[in-house]
Protein backbone atom coordinates (compact mmCIF):
# COMPACT_ATOMS: atom_id res chain seq x y z
CA UNK A 1 0.00 0.00 0.00
CA UNK A 2 1.69 3.15 -1.23
CA UNK A 3 1.29 6.49 1.07
CA UNK A 4 0.84 9.39 -0.71
CA UNK A 5 2.97 12.03 -1.16
CA UNK A 6 2.59 15.29 1.08
CA UNK A 7 1.42 17.97 -0.47
CA UNK A 8 1.62 20.99 1.48
CA UNK A 9 -1.58 22.62 2.58
CA UNK A 10 -3.73 25.17 0.98
CA UNK A 11 -4.17 28.60 2.10
CA UNK A 12 -6.87 31.40 1.90
CA UNK A 13 -4.14 34.23 1.72
CA UNK A 14 -4.93 36.70 -1.22
CA UNK A 15 -1.80 37.78 -3.07
CA UNK A 16 -1.53 40.89 -4.21
CA UNK A 17 -3.31 44.21 -4.44
CA UNK A 18 -6.66 42.70 -4.15
CA UNK A 19 -6.81 42.93 0.01
CA UNK A 20 -6.19 46.77 -0.31
CA UNK A 21 -9.35 46.85 -3.20
CA UNK A 22 -11.52 44.52 -0.86
CA UNK A 23 -11.04 46.95 2.23
CA UNK A 24 -11.45 50.04 0.28
CA UNK A 25 -14.61 48.14 -1.48
CA UNK A 26 -16.42 46.68 1.65
CA UNK A 27 -18.08 50.18 3.01
CA UNK A 28 -19.47 50.85 -0.30
CA UNK A 29 -20.63 47.01 -0.48
CA UNK A 30 -22.20 47.33 2.79
CA UNK A 31 -24.28 50.92 2.05
CA UNK A 32 -25.57 49.14 -1.19
CA UNK A 33 -27.23 46.31 0.53
CA UNK A 34 -28.54 48.47 3.16
CA UNK A 35 -29.47 50.08 0.29
CA UNK A 36 -31.34 47.71 -1.74
CA UNK A 37 -32.56 45.62 1.91
CA UNK A 38 -34.65 49.29 2.91
CA UNK A 39 -37.67 48.02 1.19
CA UNK A 40 -37.92 45.22 3.46
CA UNK A 41 -38.43 47.61 6.11
CA UNK A 42 -41.63 49.96 4.85
CA UNK A 43 -43.88 46.93 5.64
CA UNK A 44 -45.76 47.30 2.27
CA UNK A 45 -46.61 51.08 2.38
CA UNK A 46 -42.98 52.38 0.59
CA UNK A 47 -42.42 54.47 3.28
CA UNK A 48 -39.86 54.50 6.76
CA UNK A 49 -41.09 52.18 9.09
CA UNK A 50 -44.67 51.45 7.66
CA UNK A 51 -46.21 54.88 8.24
CA UNK A 52 -47.85 56.15 5.40
CA UNK A 53 -49.41 59.05 7.46
CA UNK A 54 -47.21 62.12 8.37
CA UNK A 55 -49.68 62.46 11.19
CA UNK A 56 -48.53 59.06 12.90
CA UNK A 57 -45.13 60.04 13.12
CA UNK A 58 -45.61 61.64 16.56
CA UNK A 59 -47.01 59.12 18.23
CA UNK A 60 -44.20 56.61 17.06
CA UNK A 61 -41.70 59.03 18.28
CA UNK A 62 -42.86 60.36 21.11
CA UNK A 63 -44.69 57.26 22.82
CA UNK A 64 -41.15 56.12 23.09
CA UNK A 65 -39.52 58.71 24.09
CA UNK A 66 -42.17 59.48 26.88
CA UNK A 67 -41.81 56.11 27.91
CA UNK A 68 -37.88 56.25 28.26
CA UNK A 69 -38.17 59.42 30.24
CA UNK A 70 -40.62 57.78 32.56
CA UNK A 71 -38.69 54.79 33.16
CA UNK A 72 -35.18 56.96 33.60
CA UNK A 73 -36.91 58.65 36.18
CA UNK A 74 -38.23 55.47 38.07
CA UNK A 75 -34.91 54.02 37.75
CA UNK A 76 -33.15 56.68 39.33
CA UNK A 77 -35.55 56.89 42.29
CA UNK A 78 -34.61 53.11 43.03
CA UNK A 79 -31.89 51.52 45.26
CA UNK A 80 -29.02 49.96 43.87
CA UNK A 81 -28.75 47.15 46.43
CA UNK A 82 -29.06 43.65 45.25
CA UNK A 83 -32.37 42.39 46.26
CA UNK A 84 -31.16 38.54 46.60
CA UNK A 85 -28.23 39.86 49.07
CA UNK A 86 -29.99 39.43 51.75
CA UNK A 87 -31.41 35.54 50.78
CA UNK A 88 -30.10 33.18 53.41
CA UNK A 89 -28.63 30.37 51.05
CA UNK A 90 -28.27 28.09 54.51
CA UNK A 91 -32.19 28.48 54.61
CA UNK A 92 -33.77 25.56 52.29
Amino acid sequence: MALRASKTAMTMKAEGPMPKLAKALAPAIAAANIAIASPVFAEGTGEALGIDDTRLIVPVILIPVITFILYAGFASEQDNEDFFDTYDQRRK
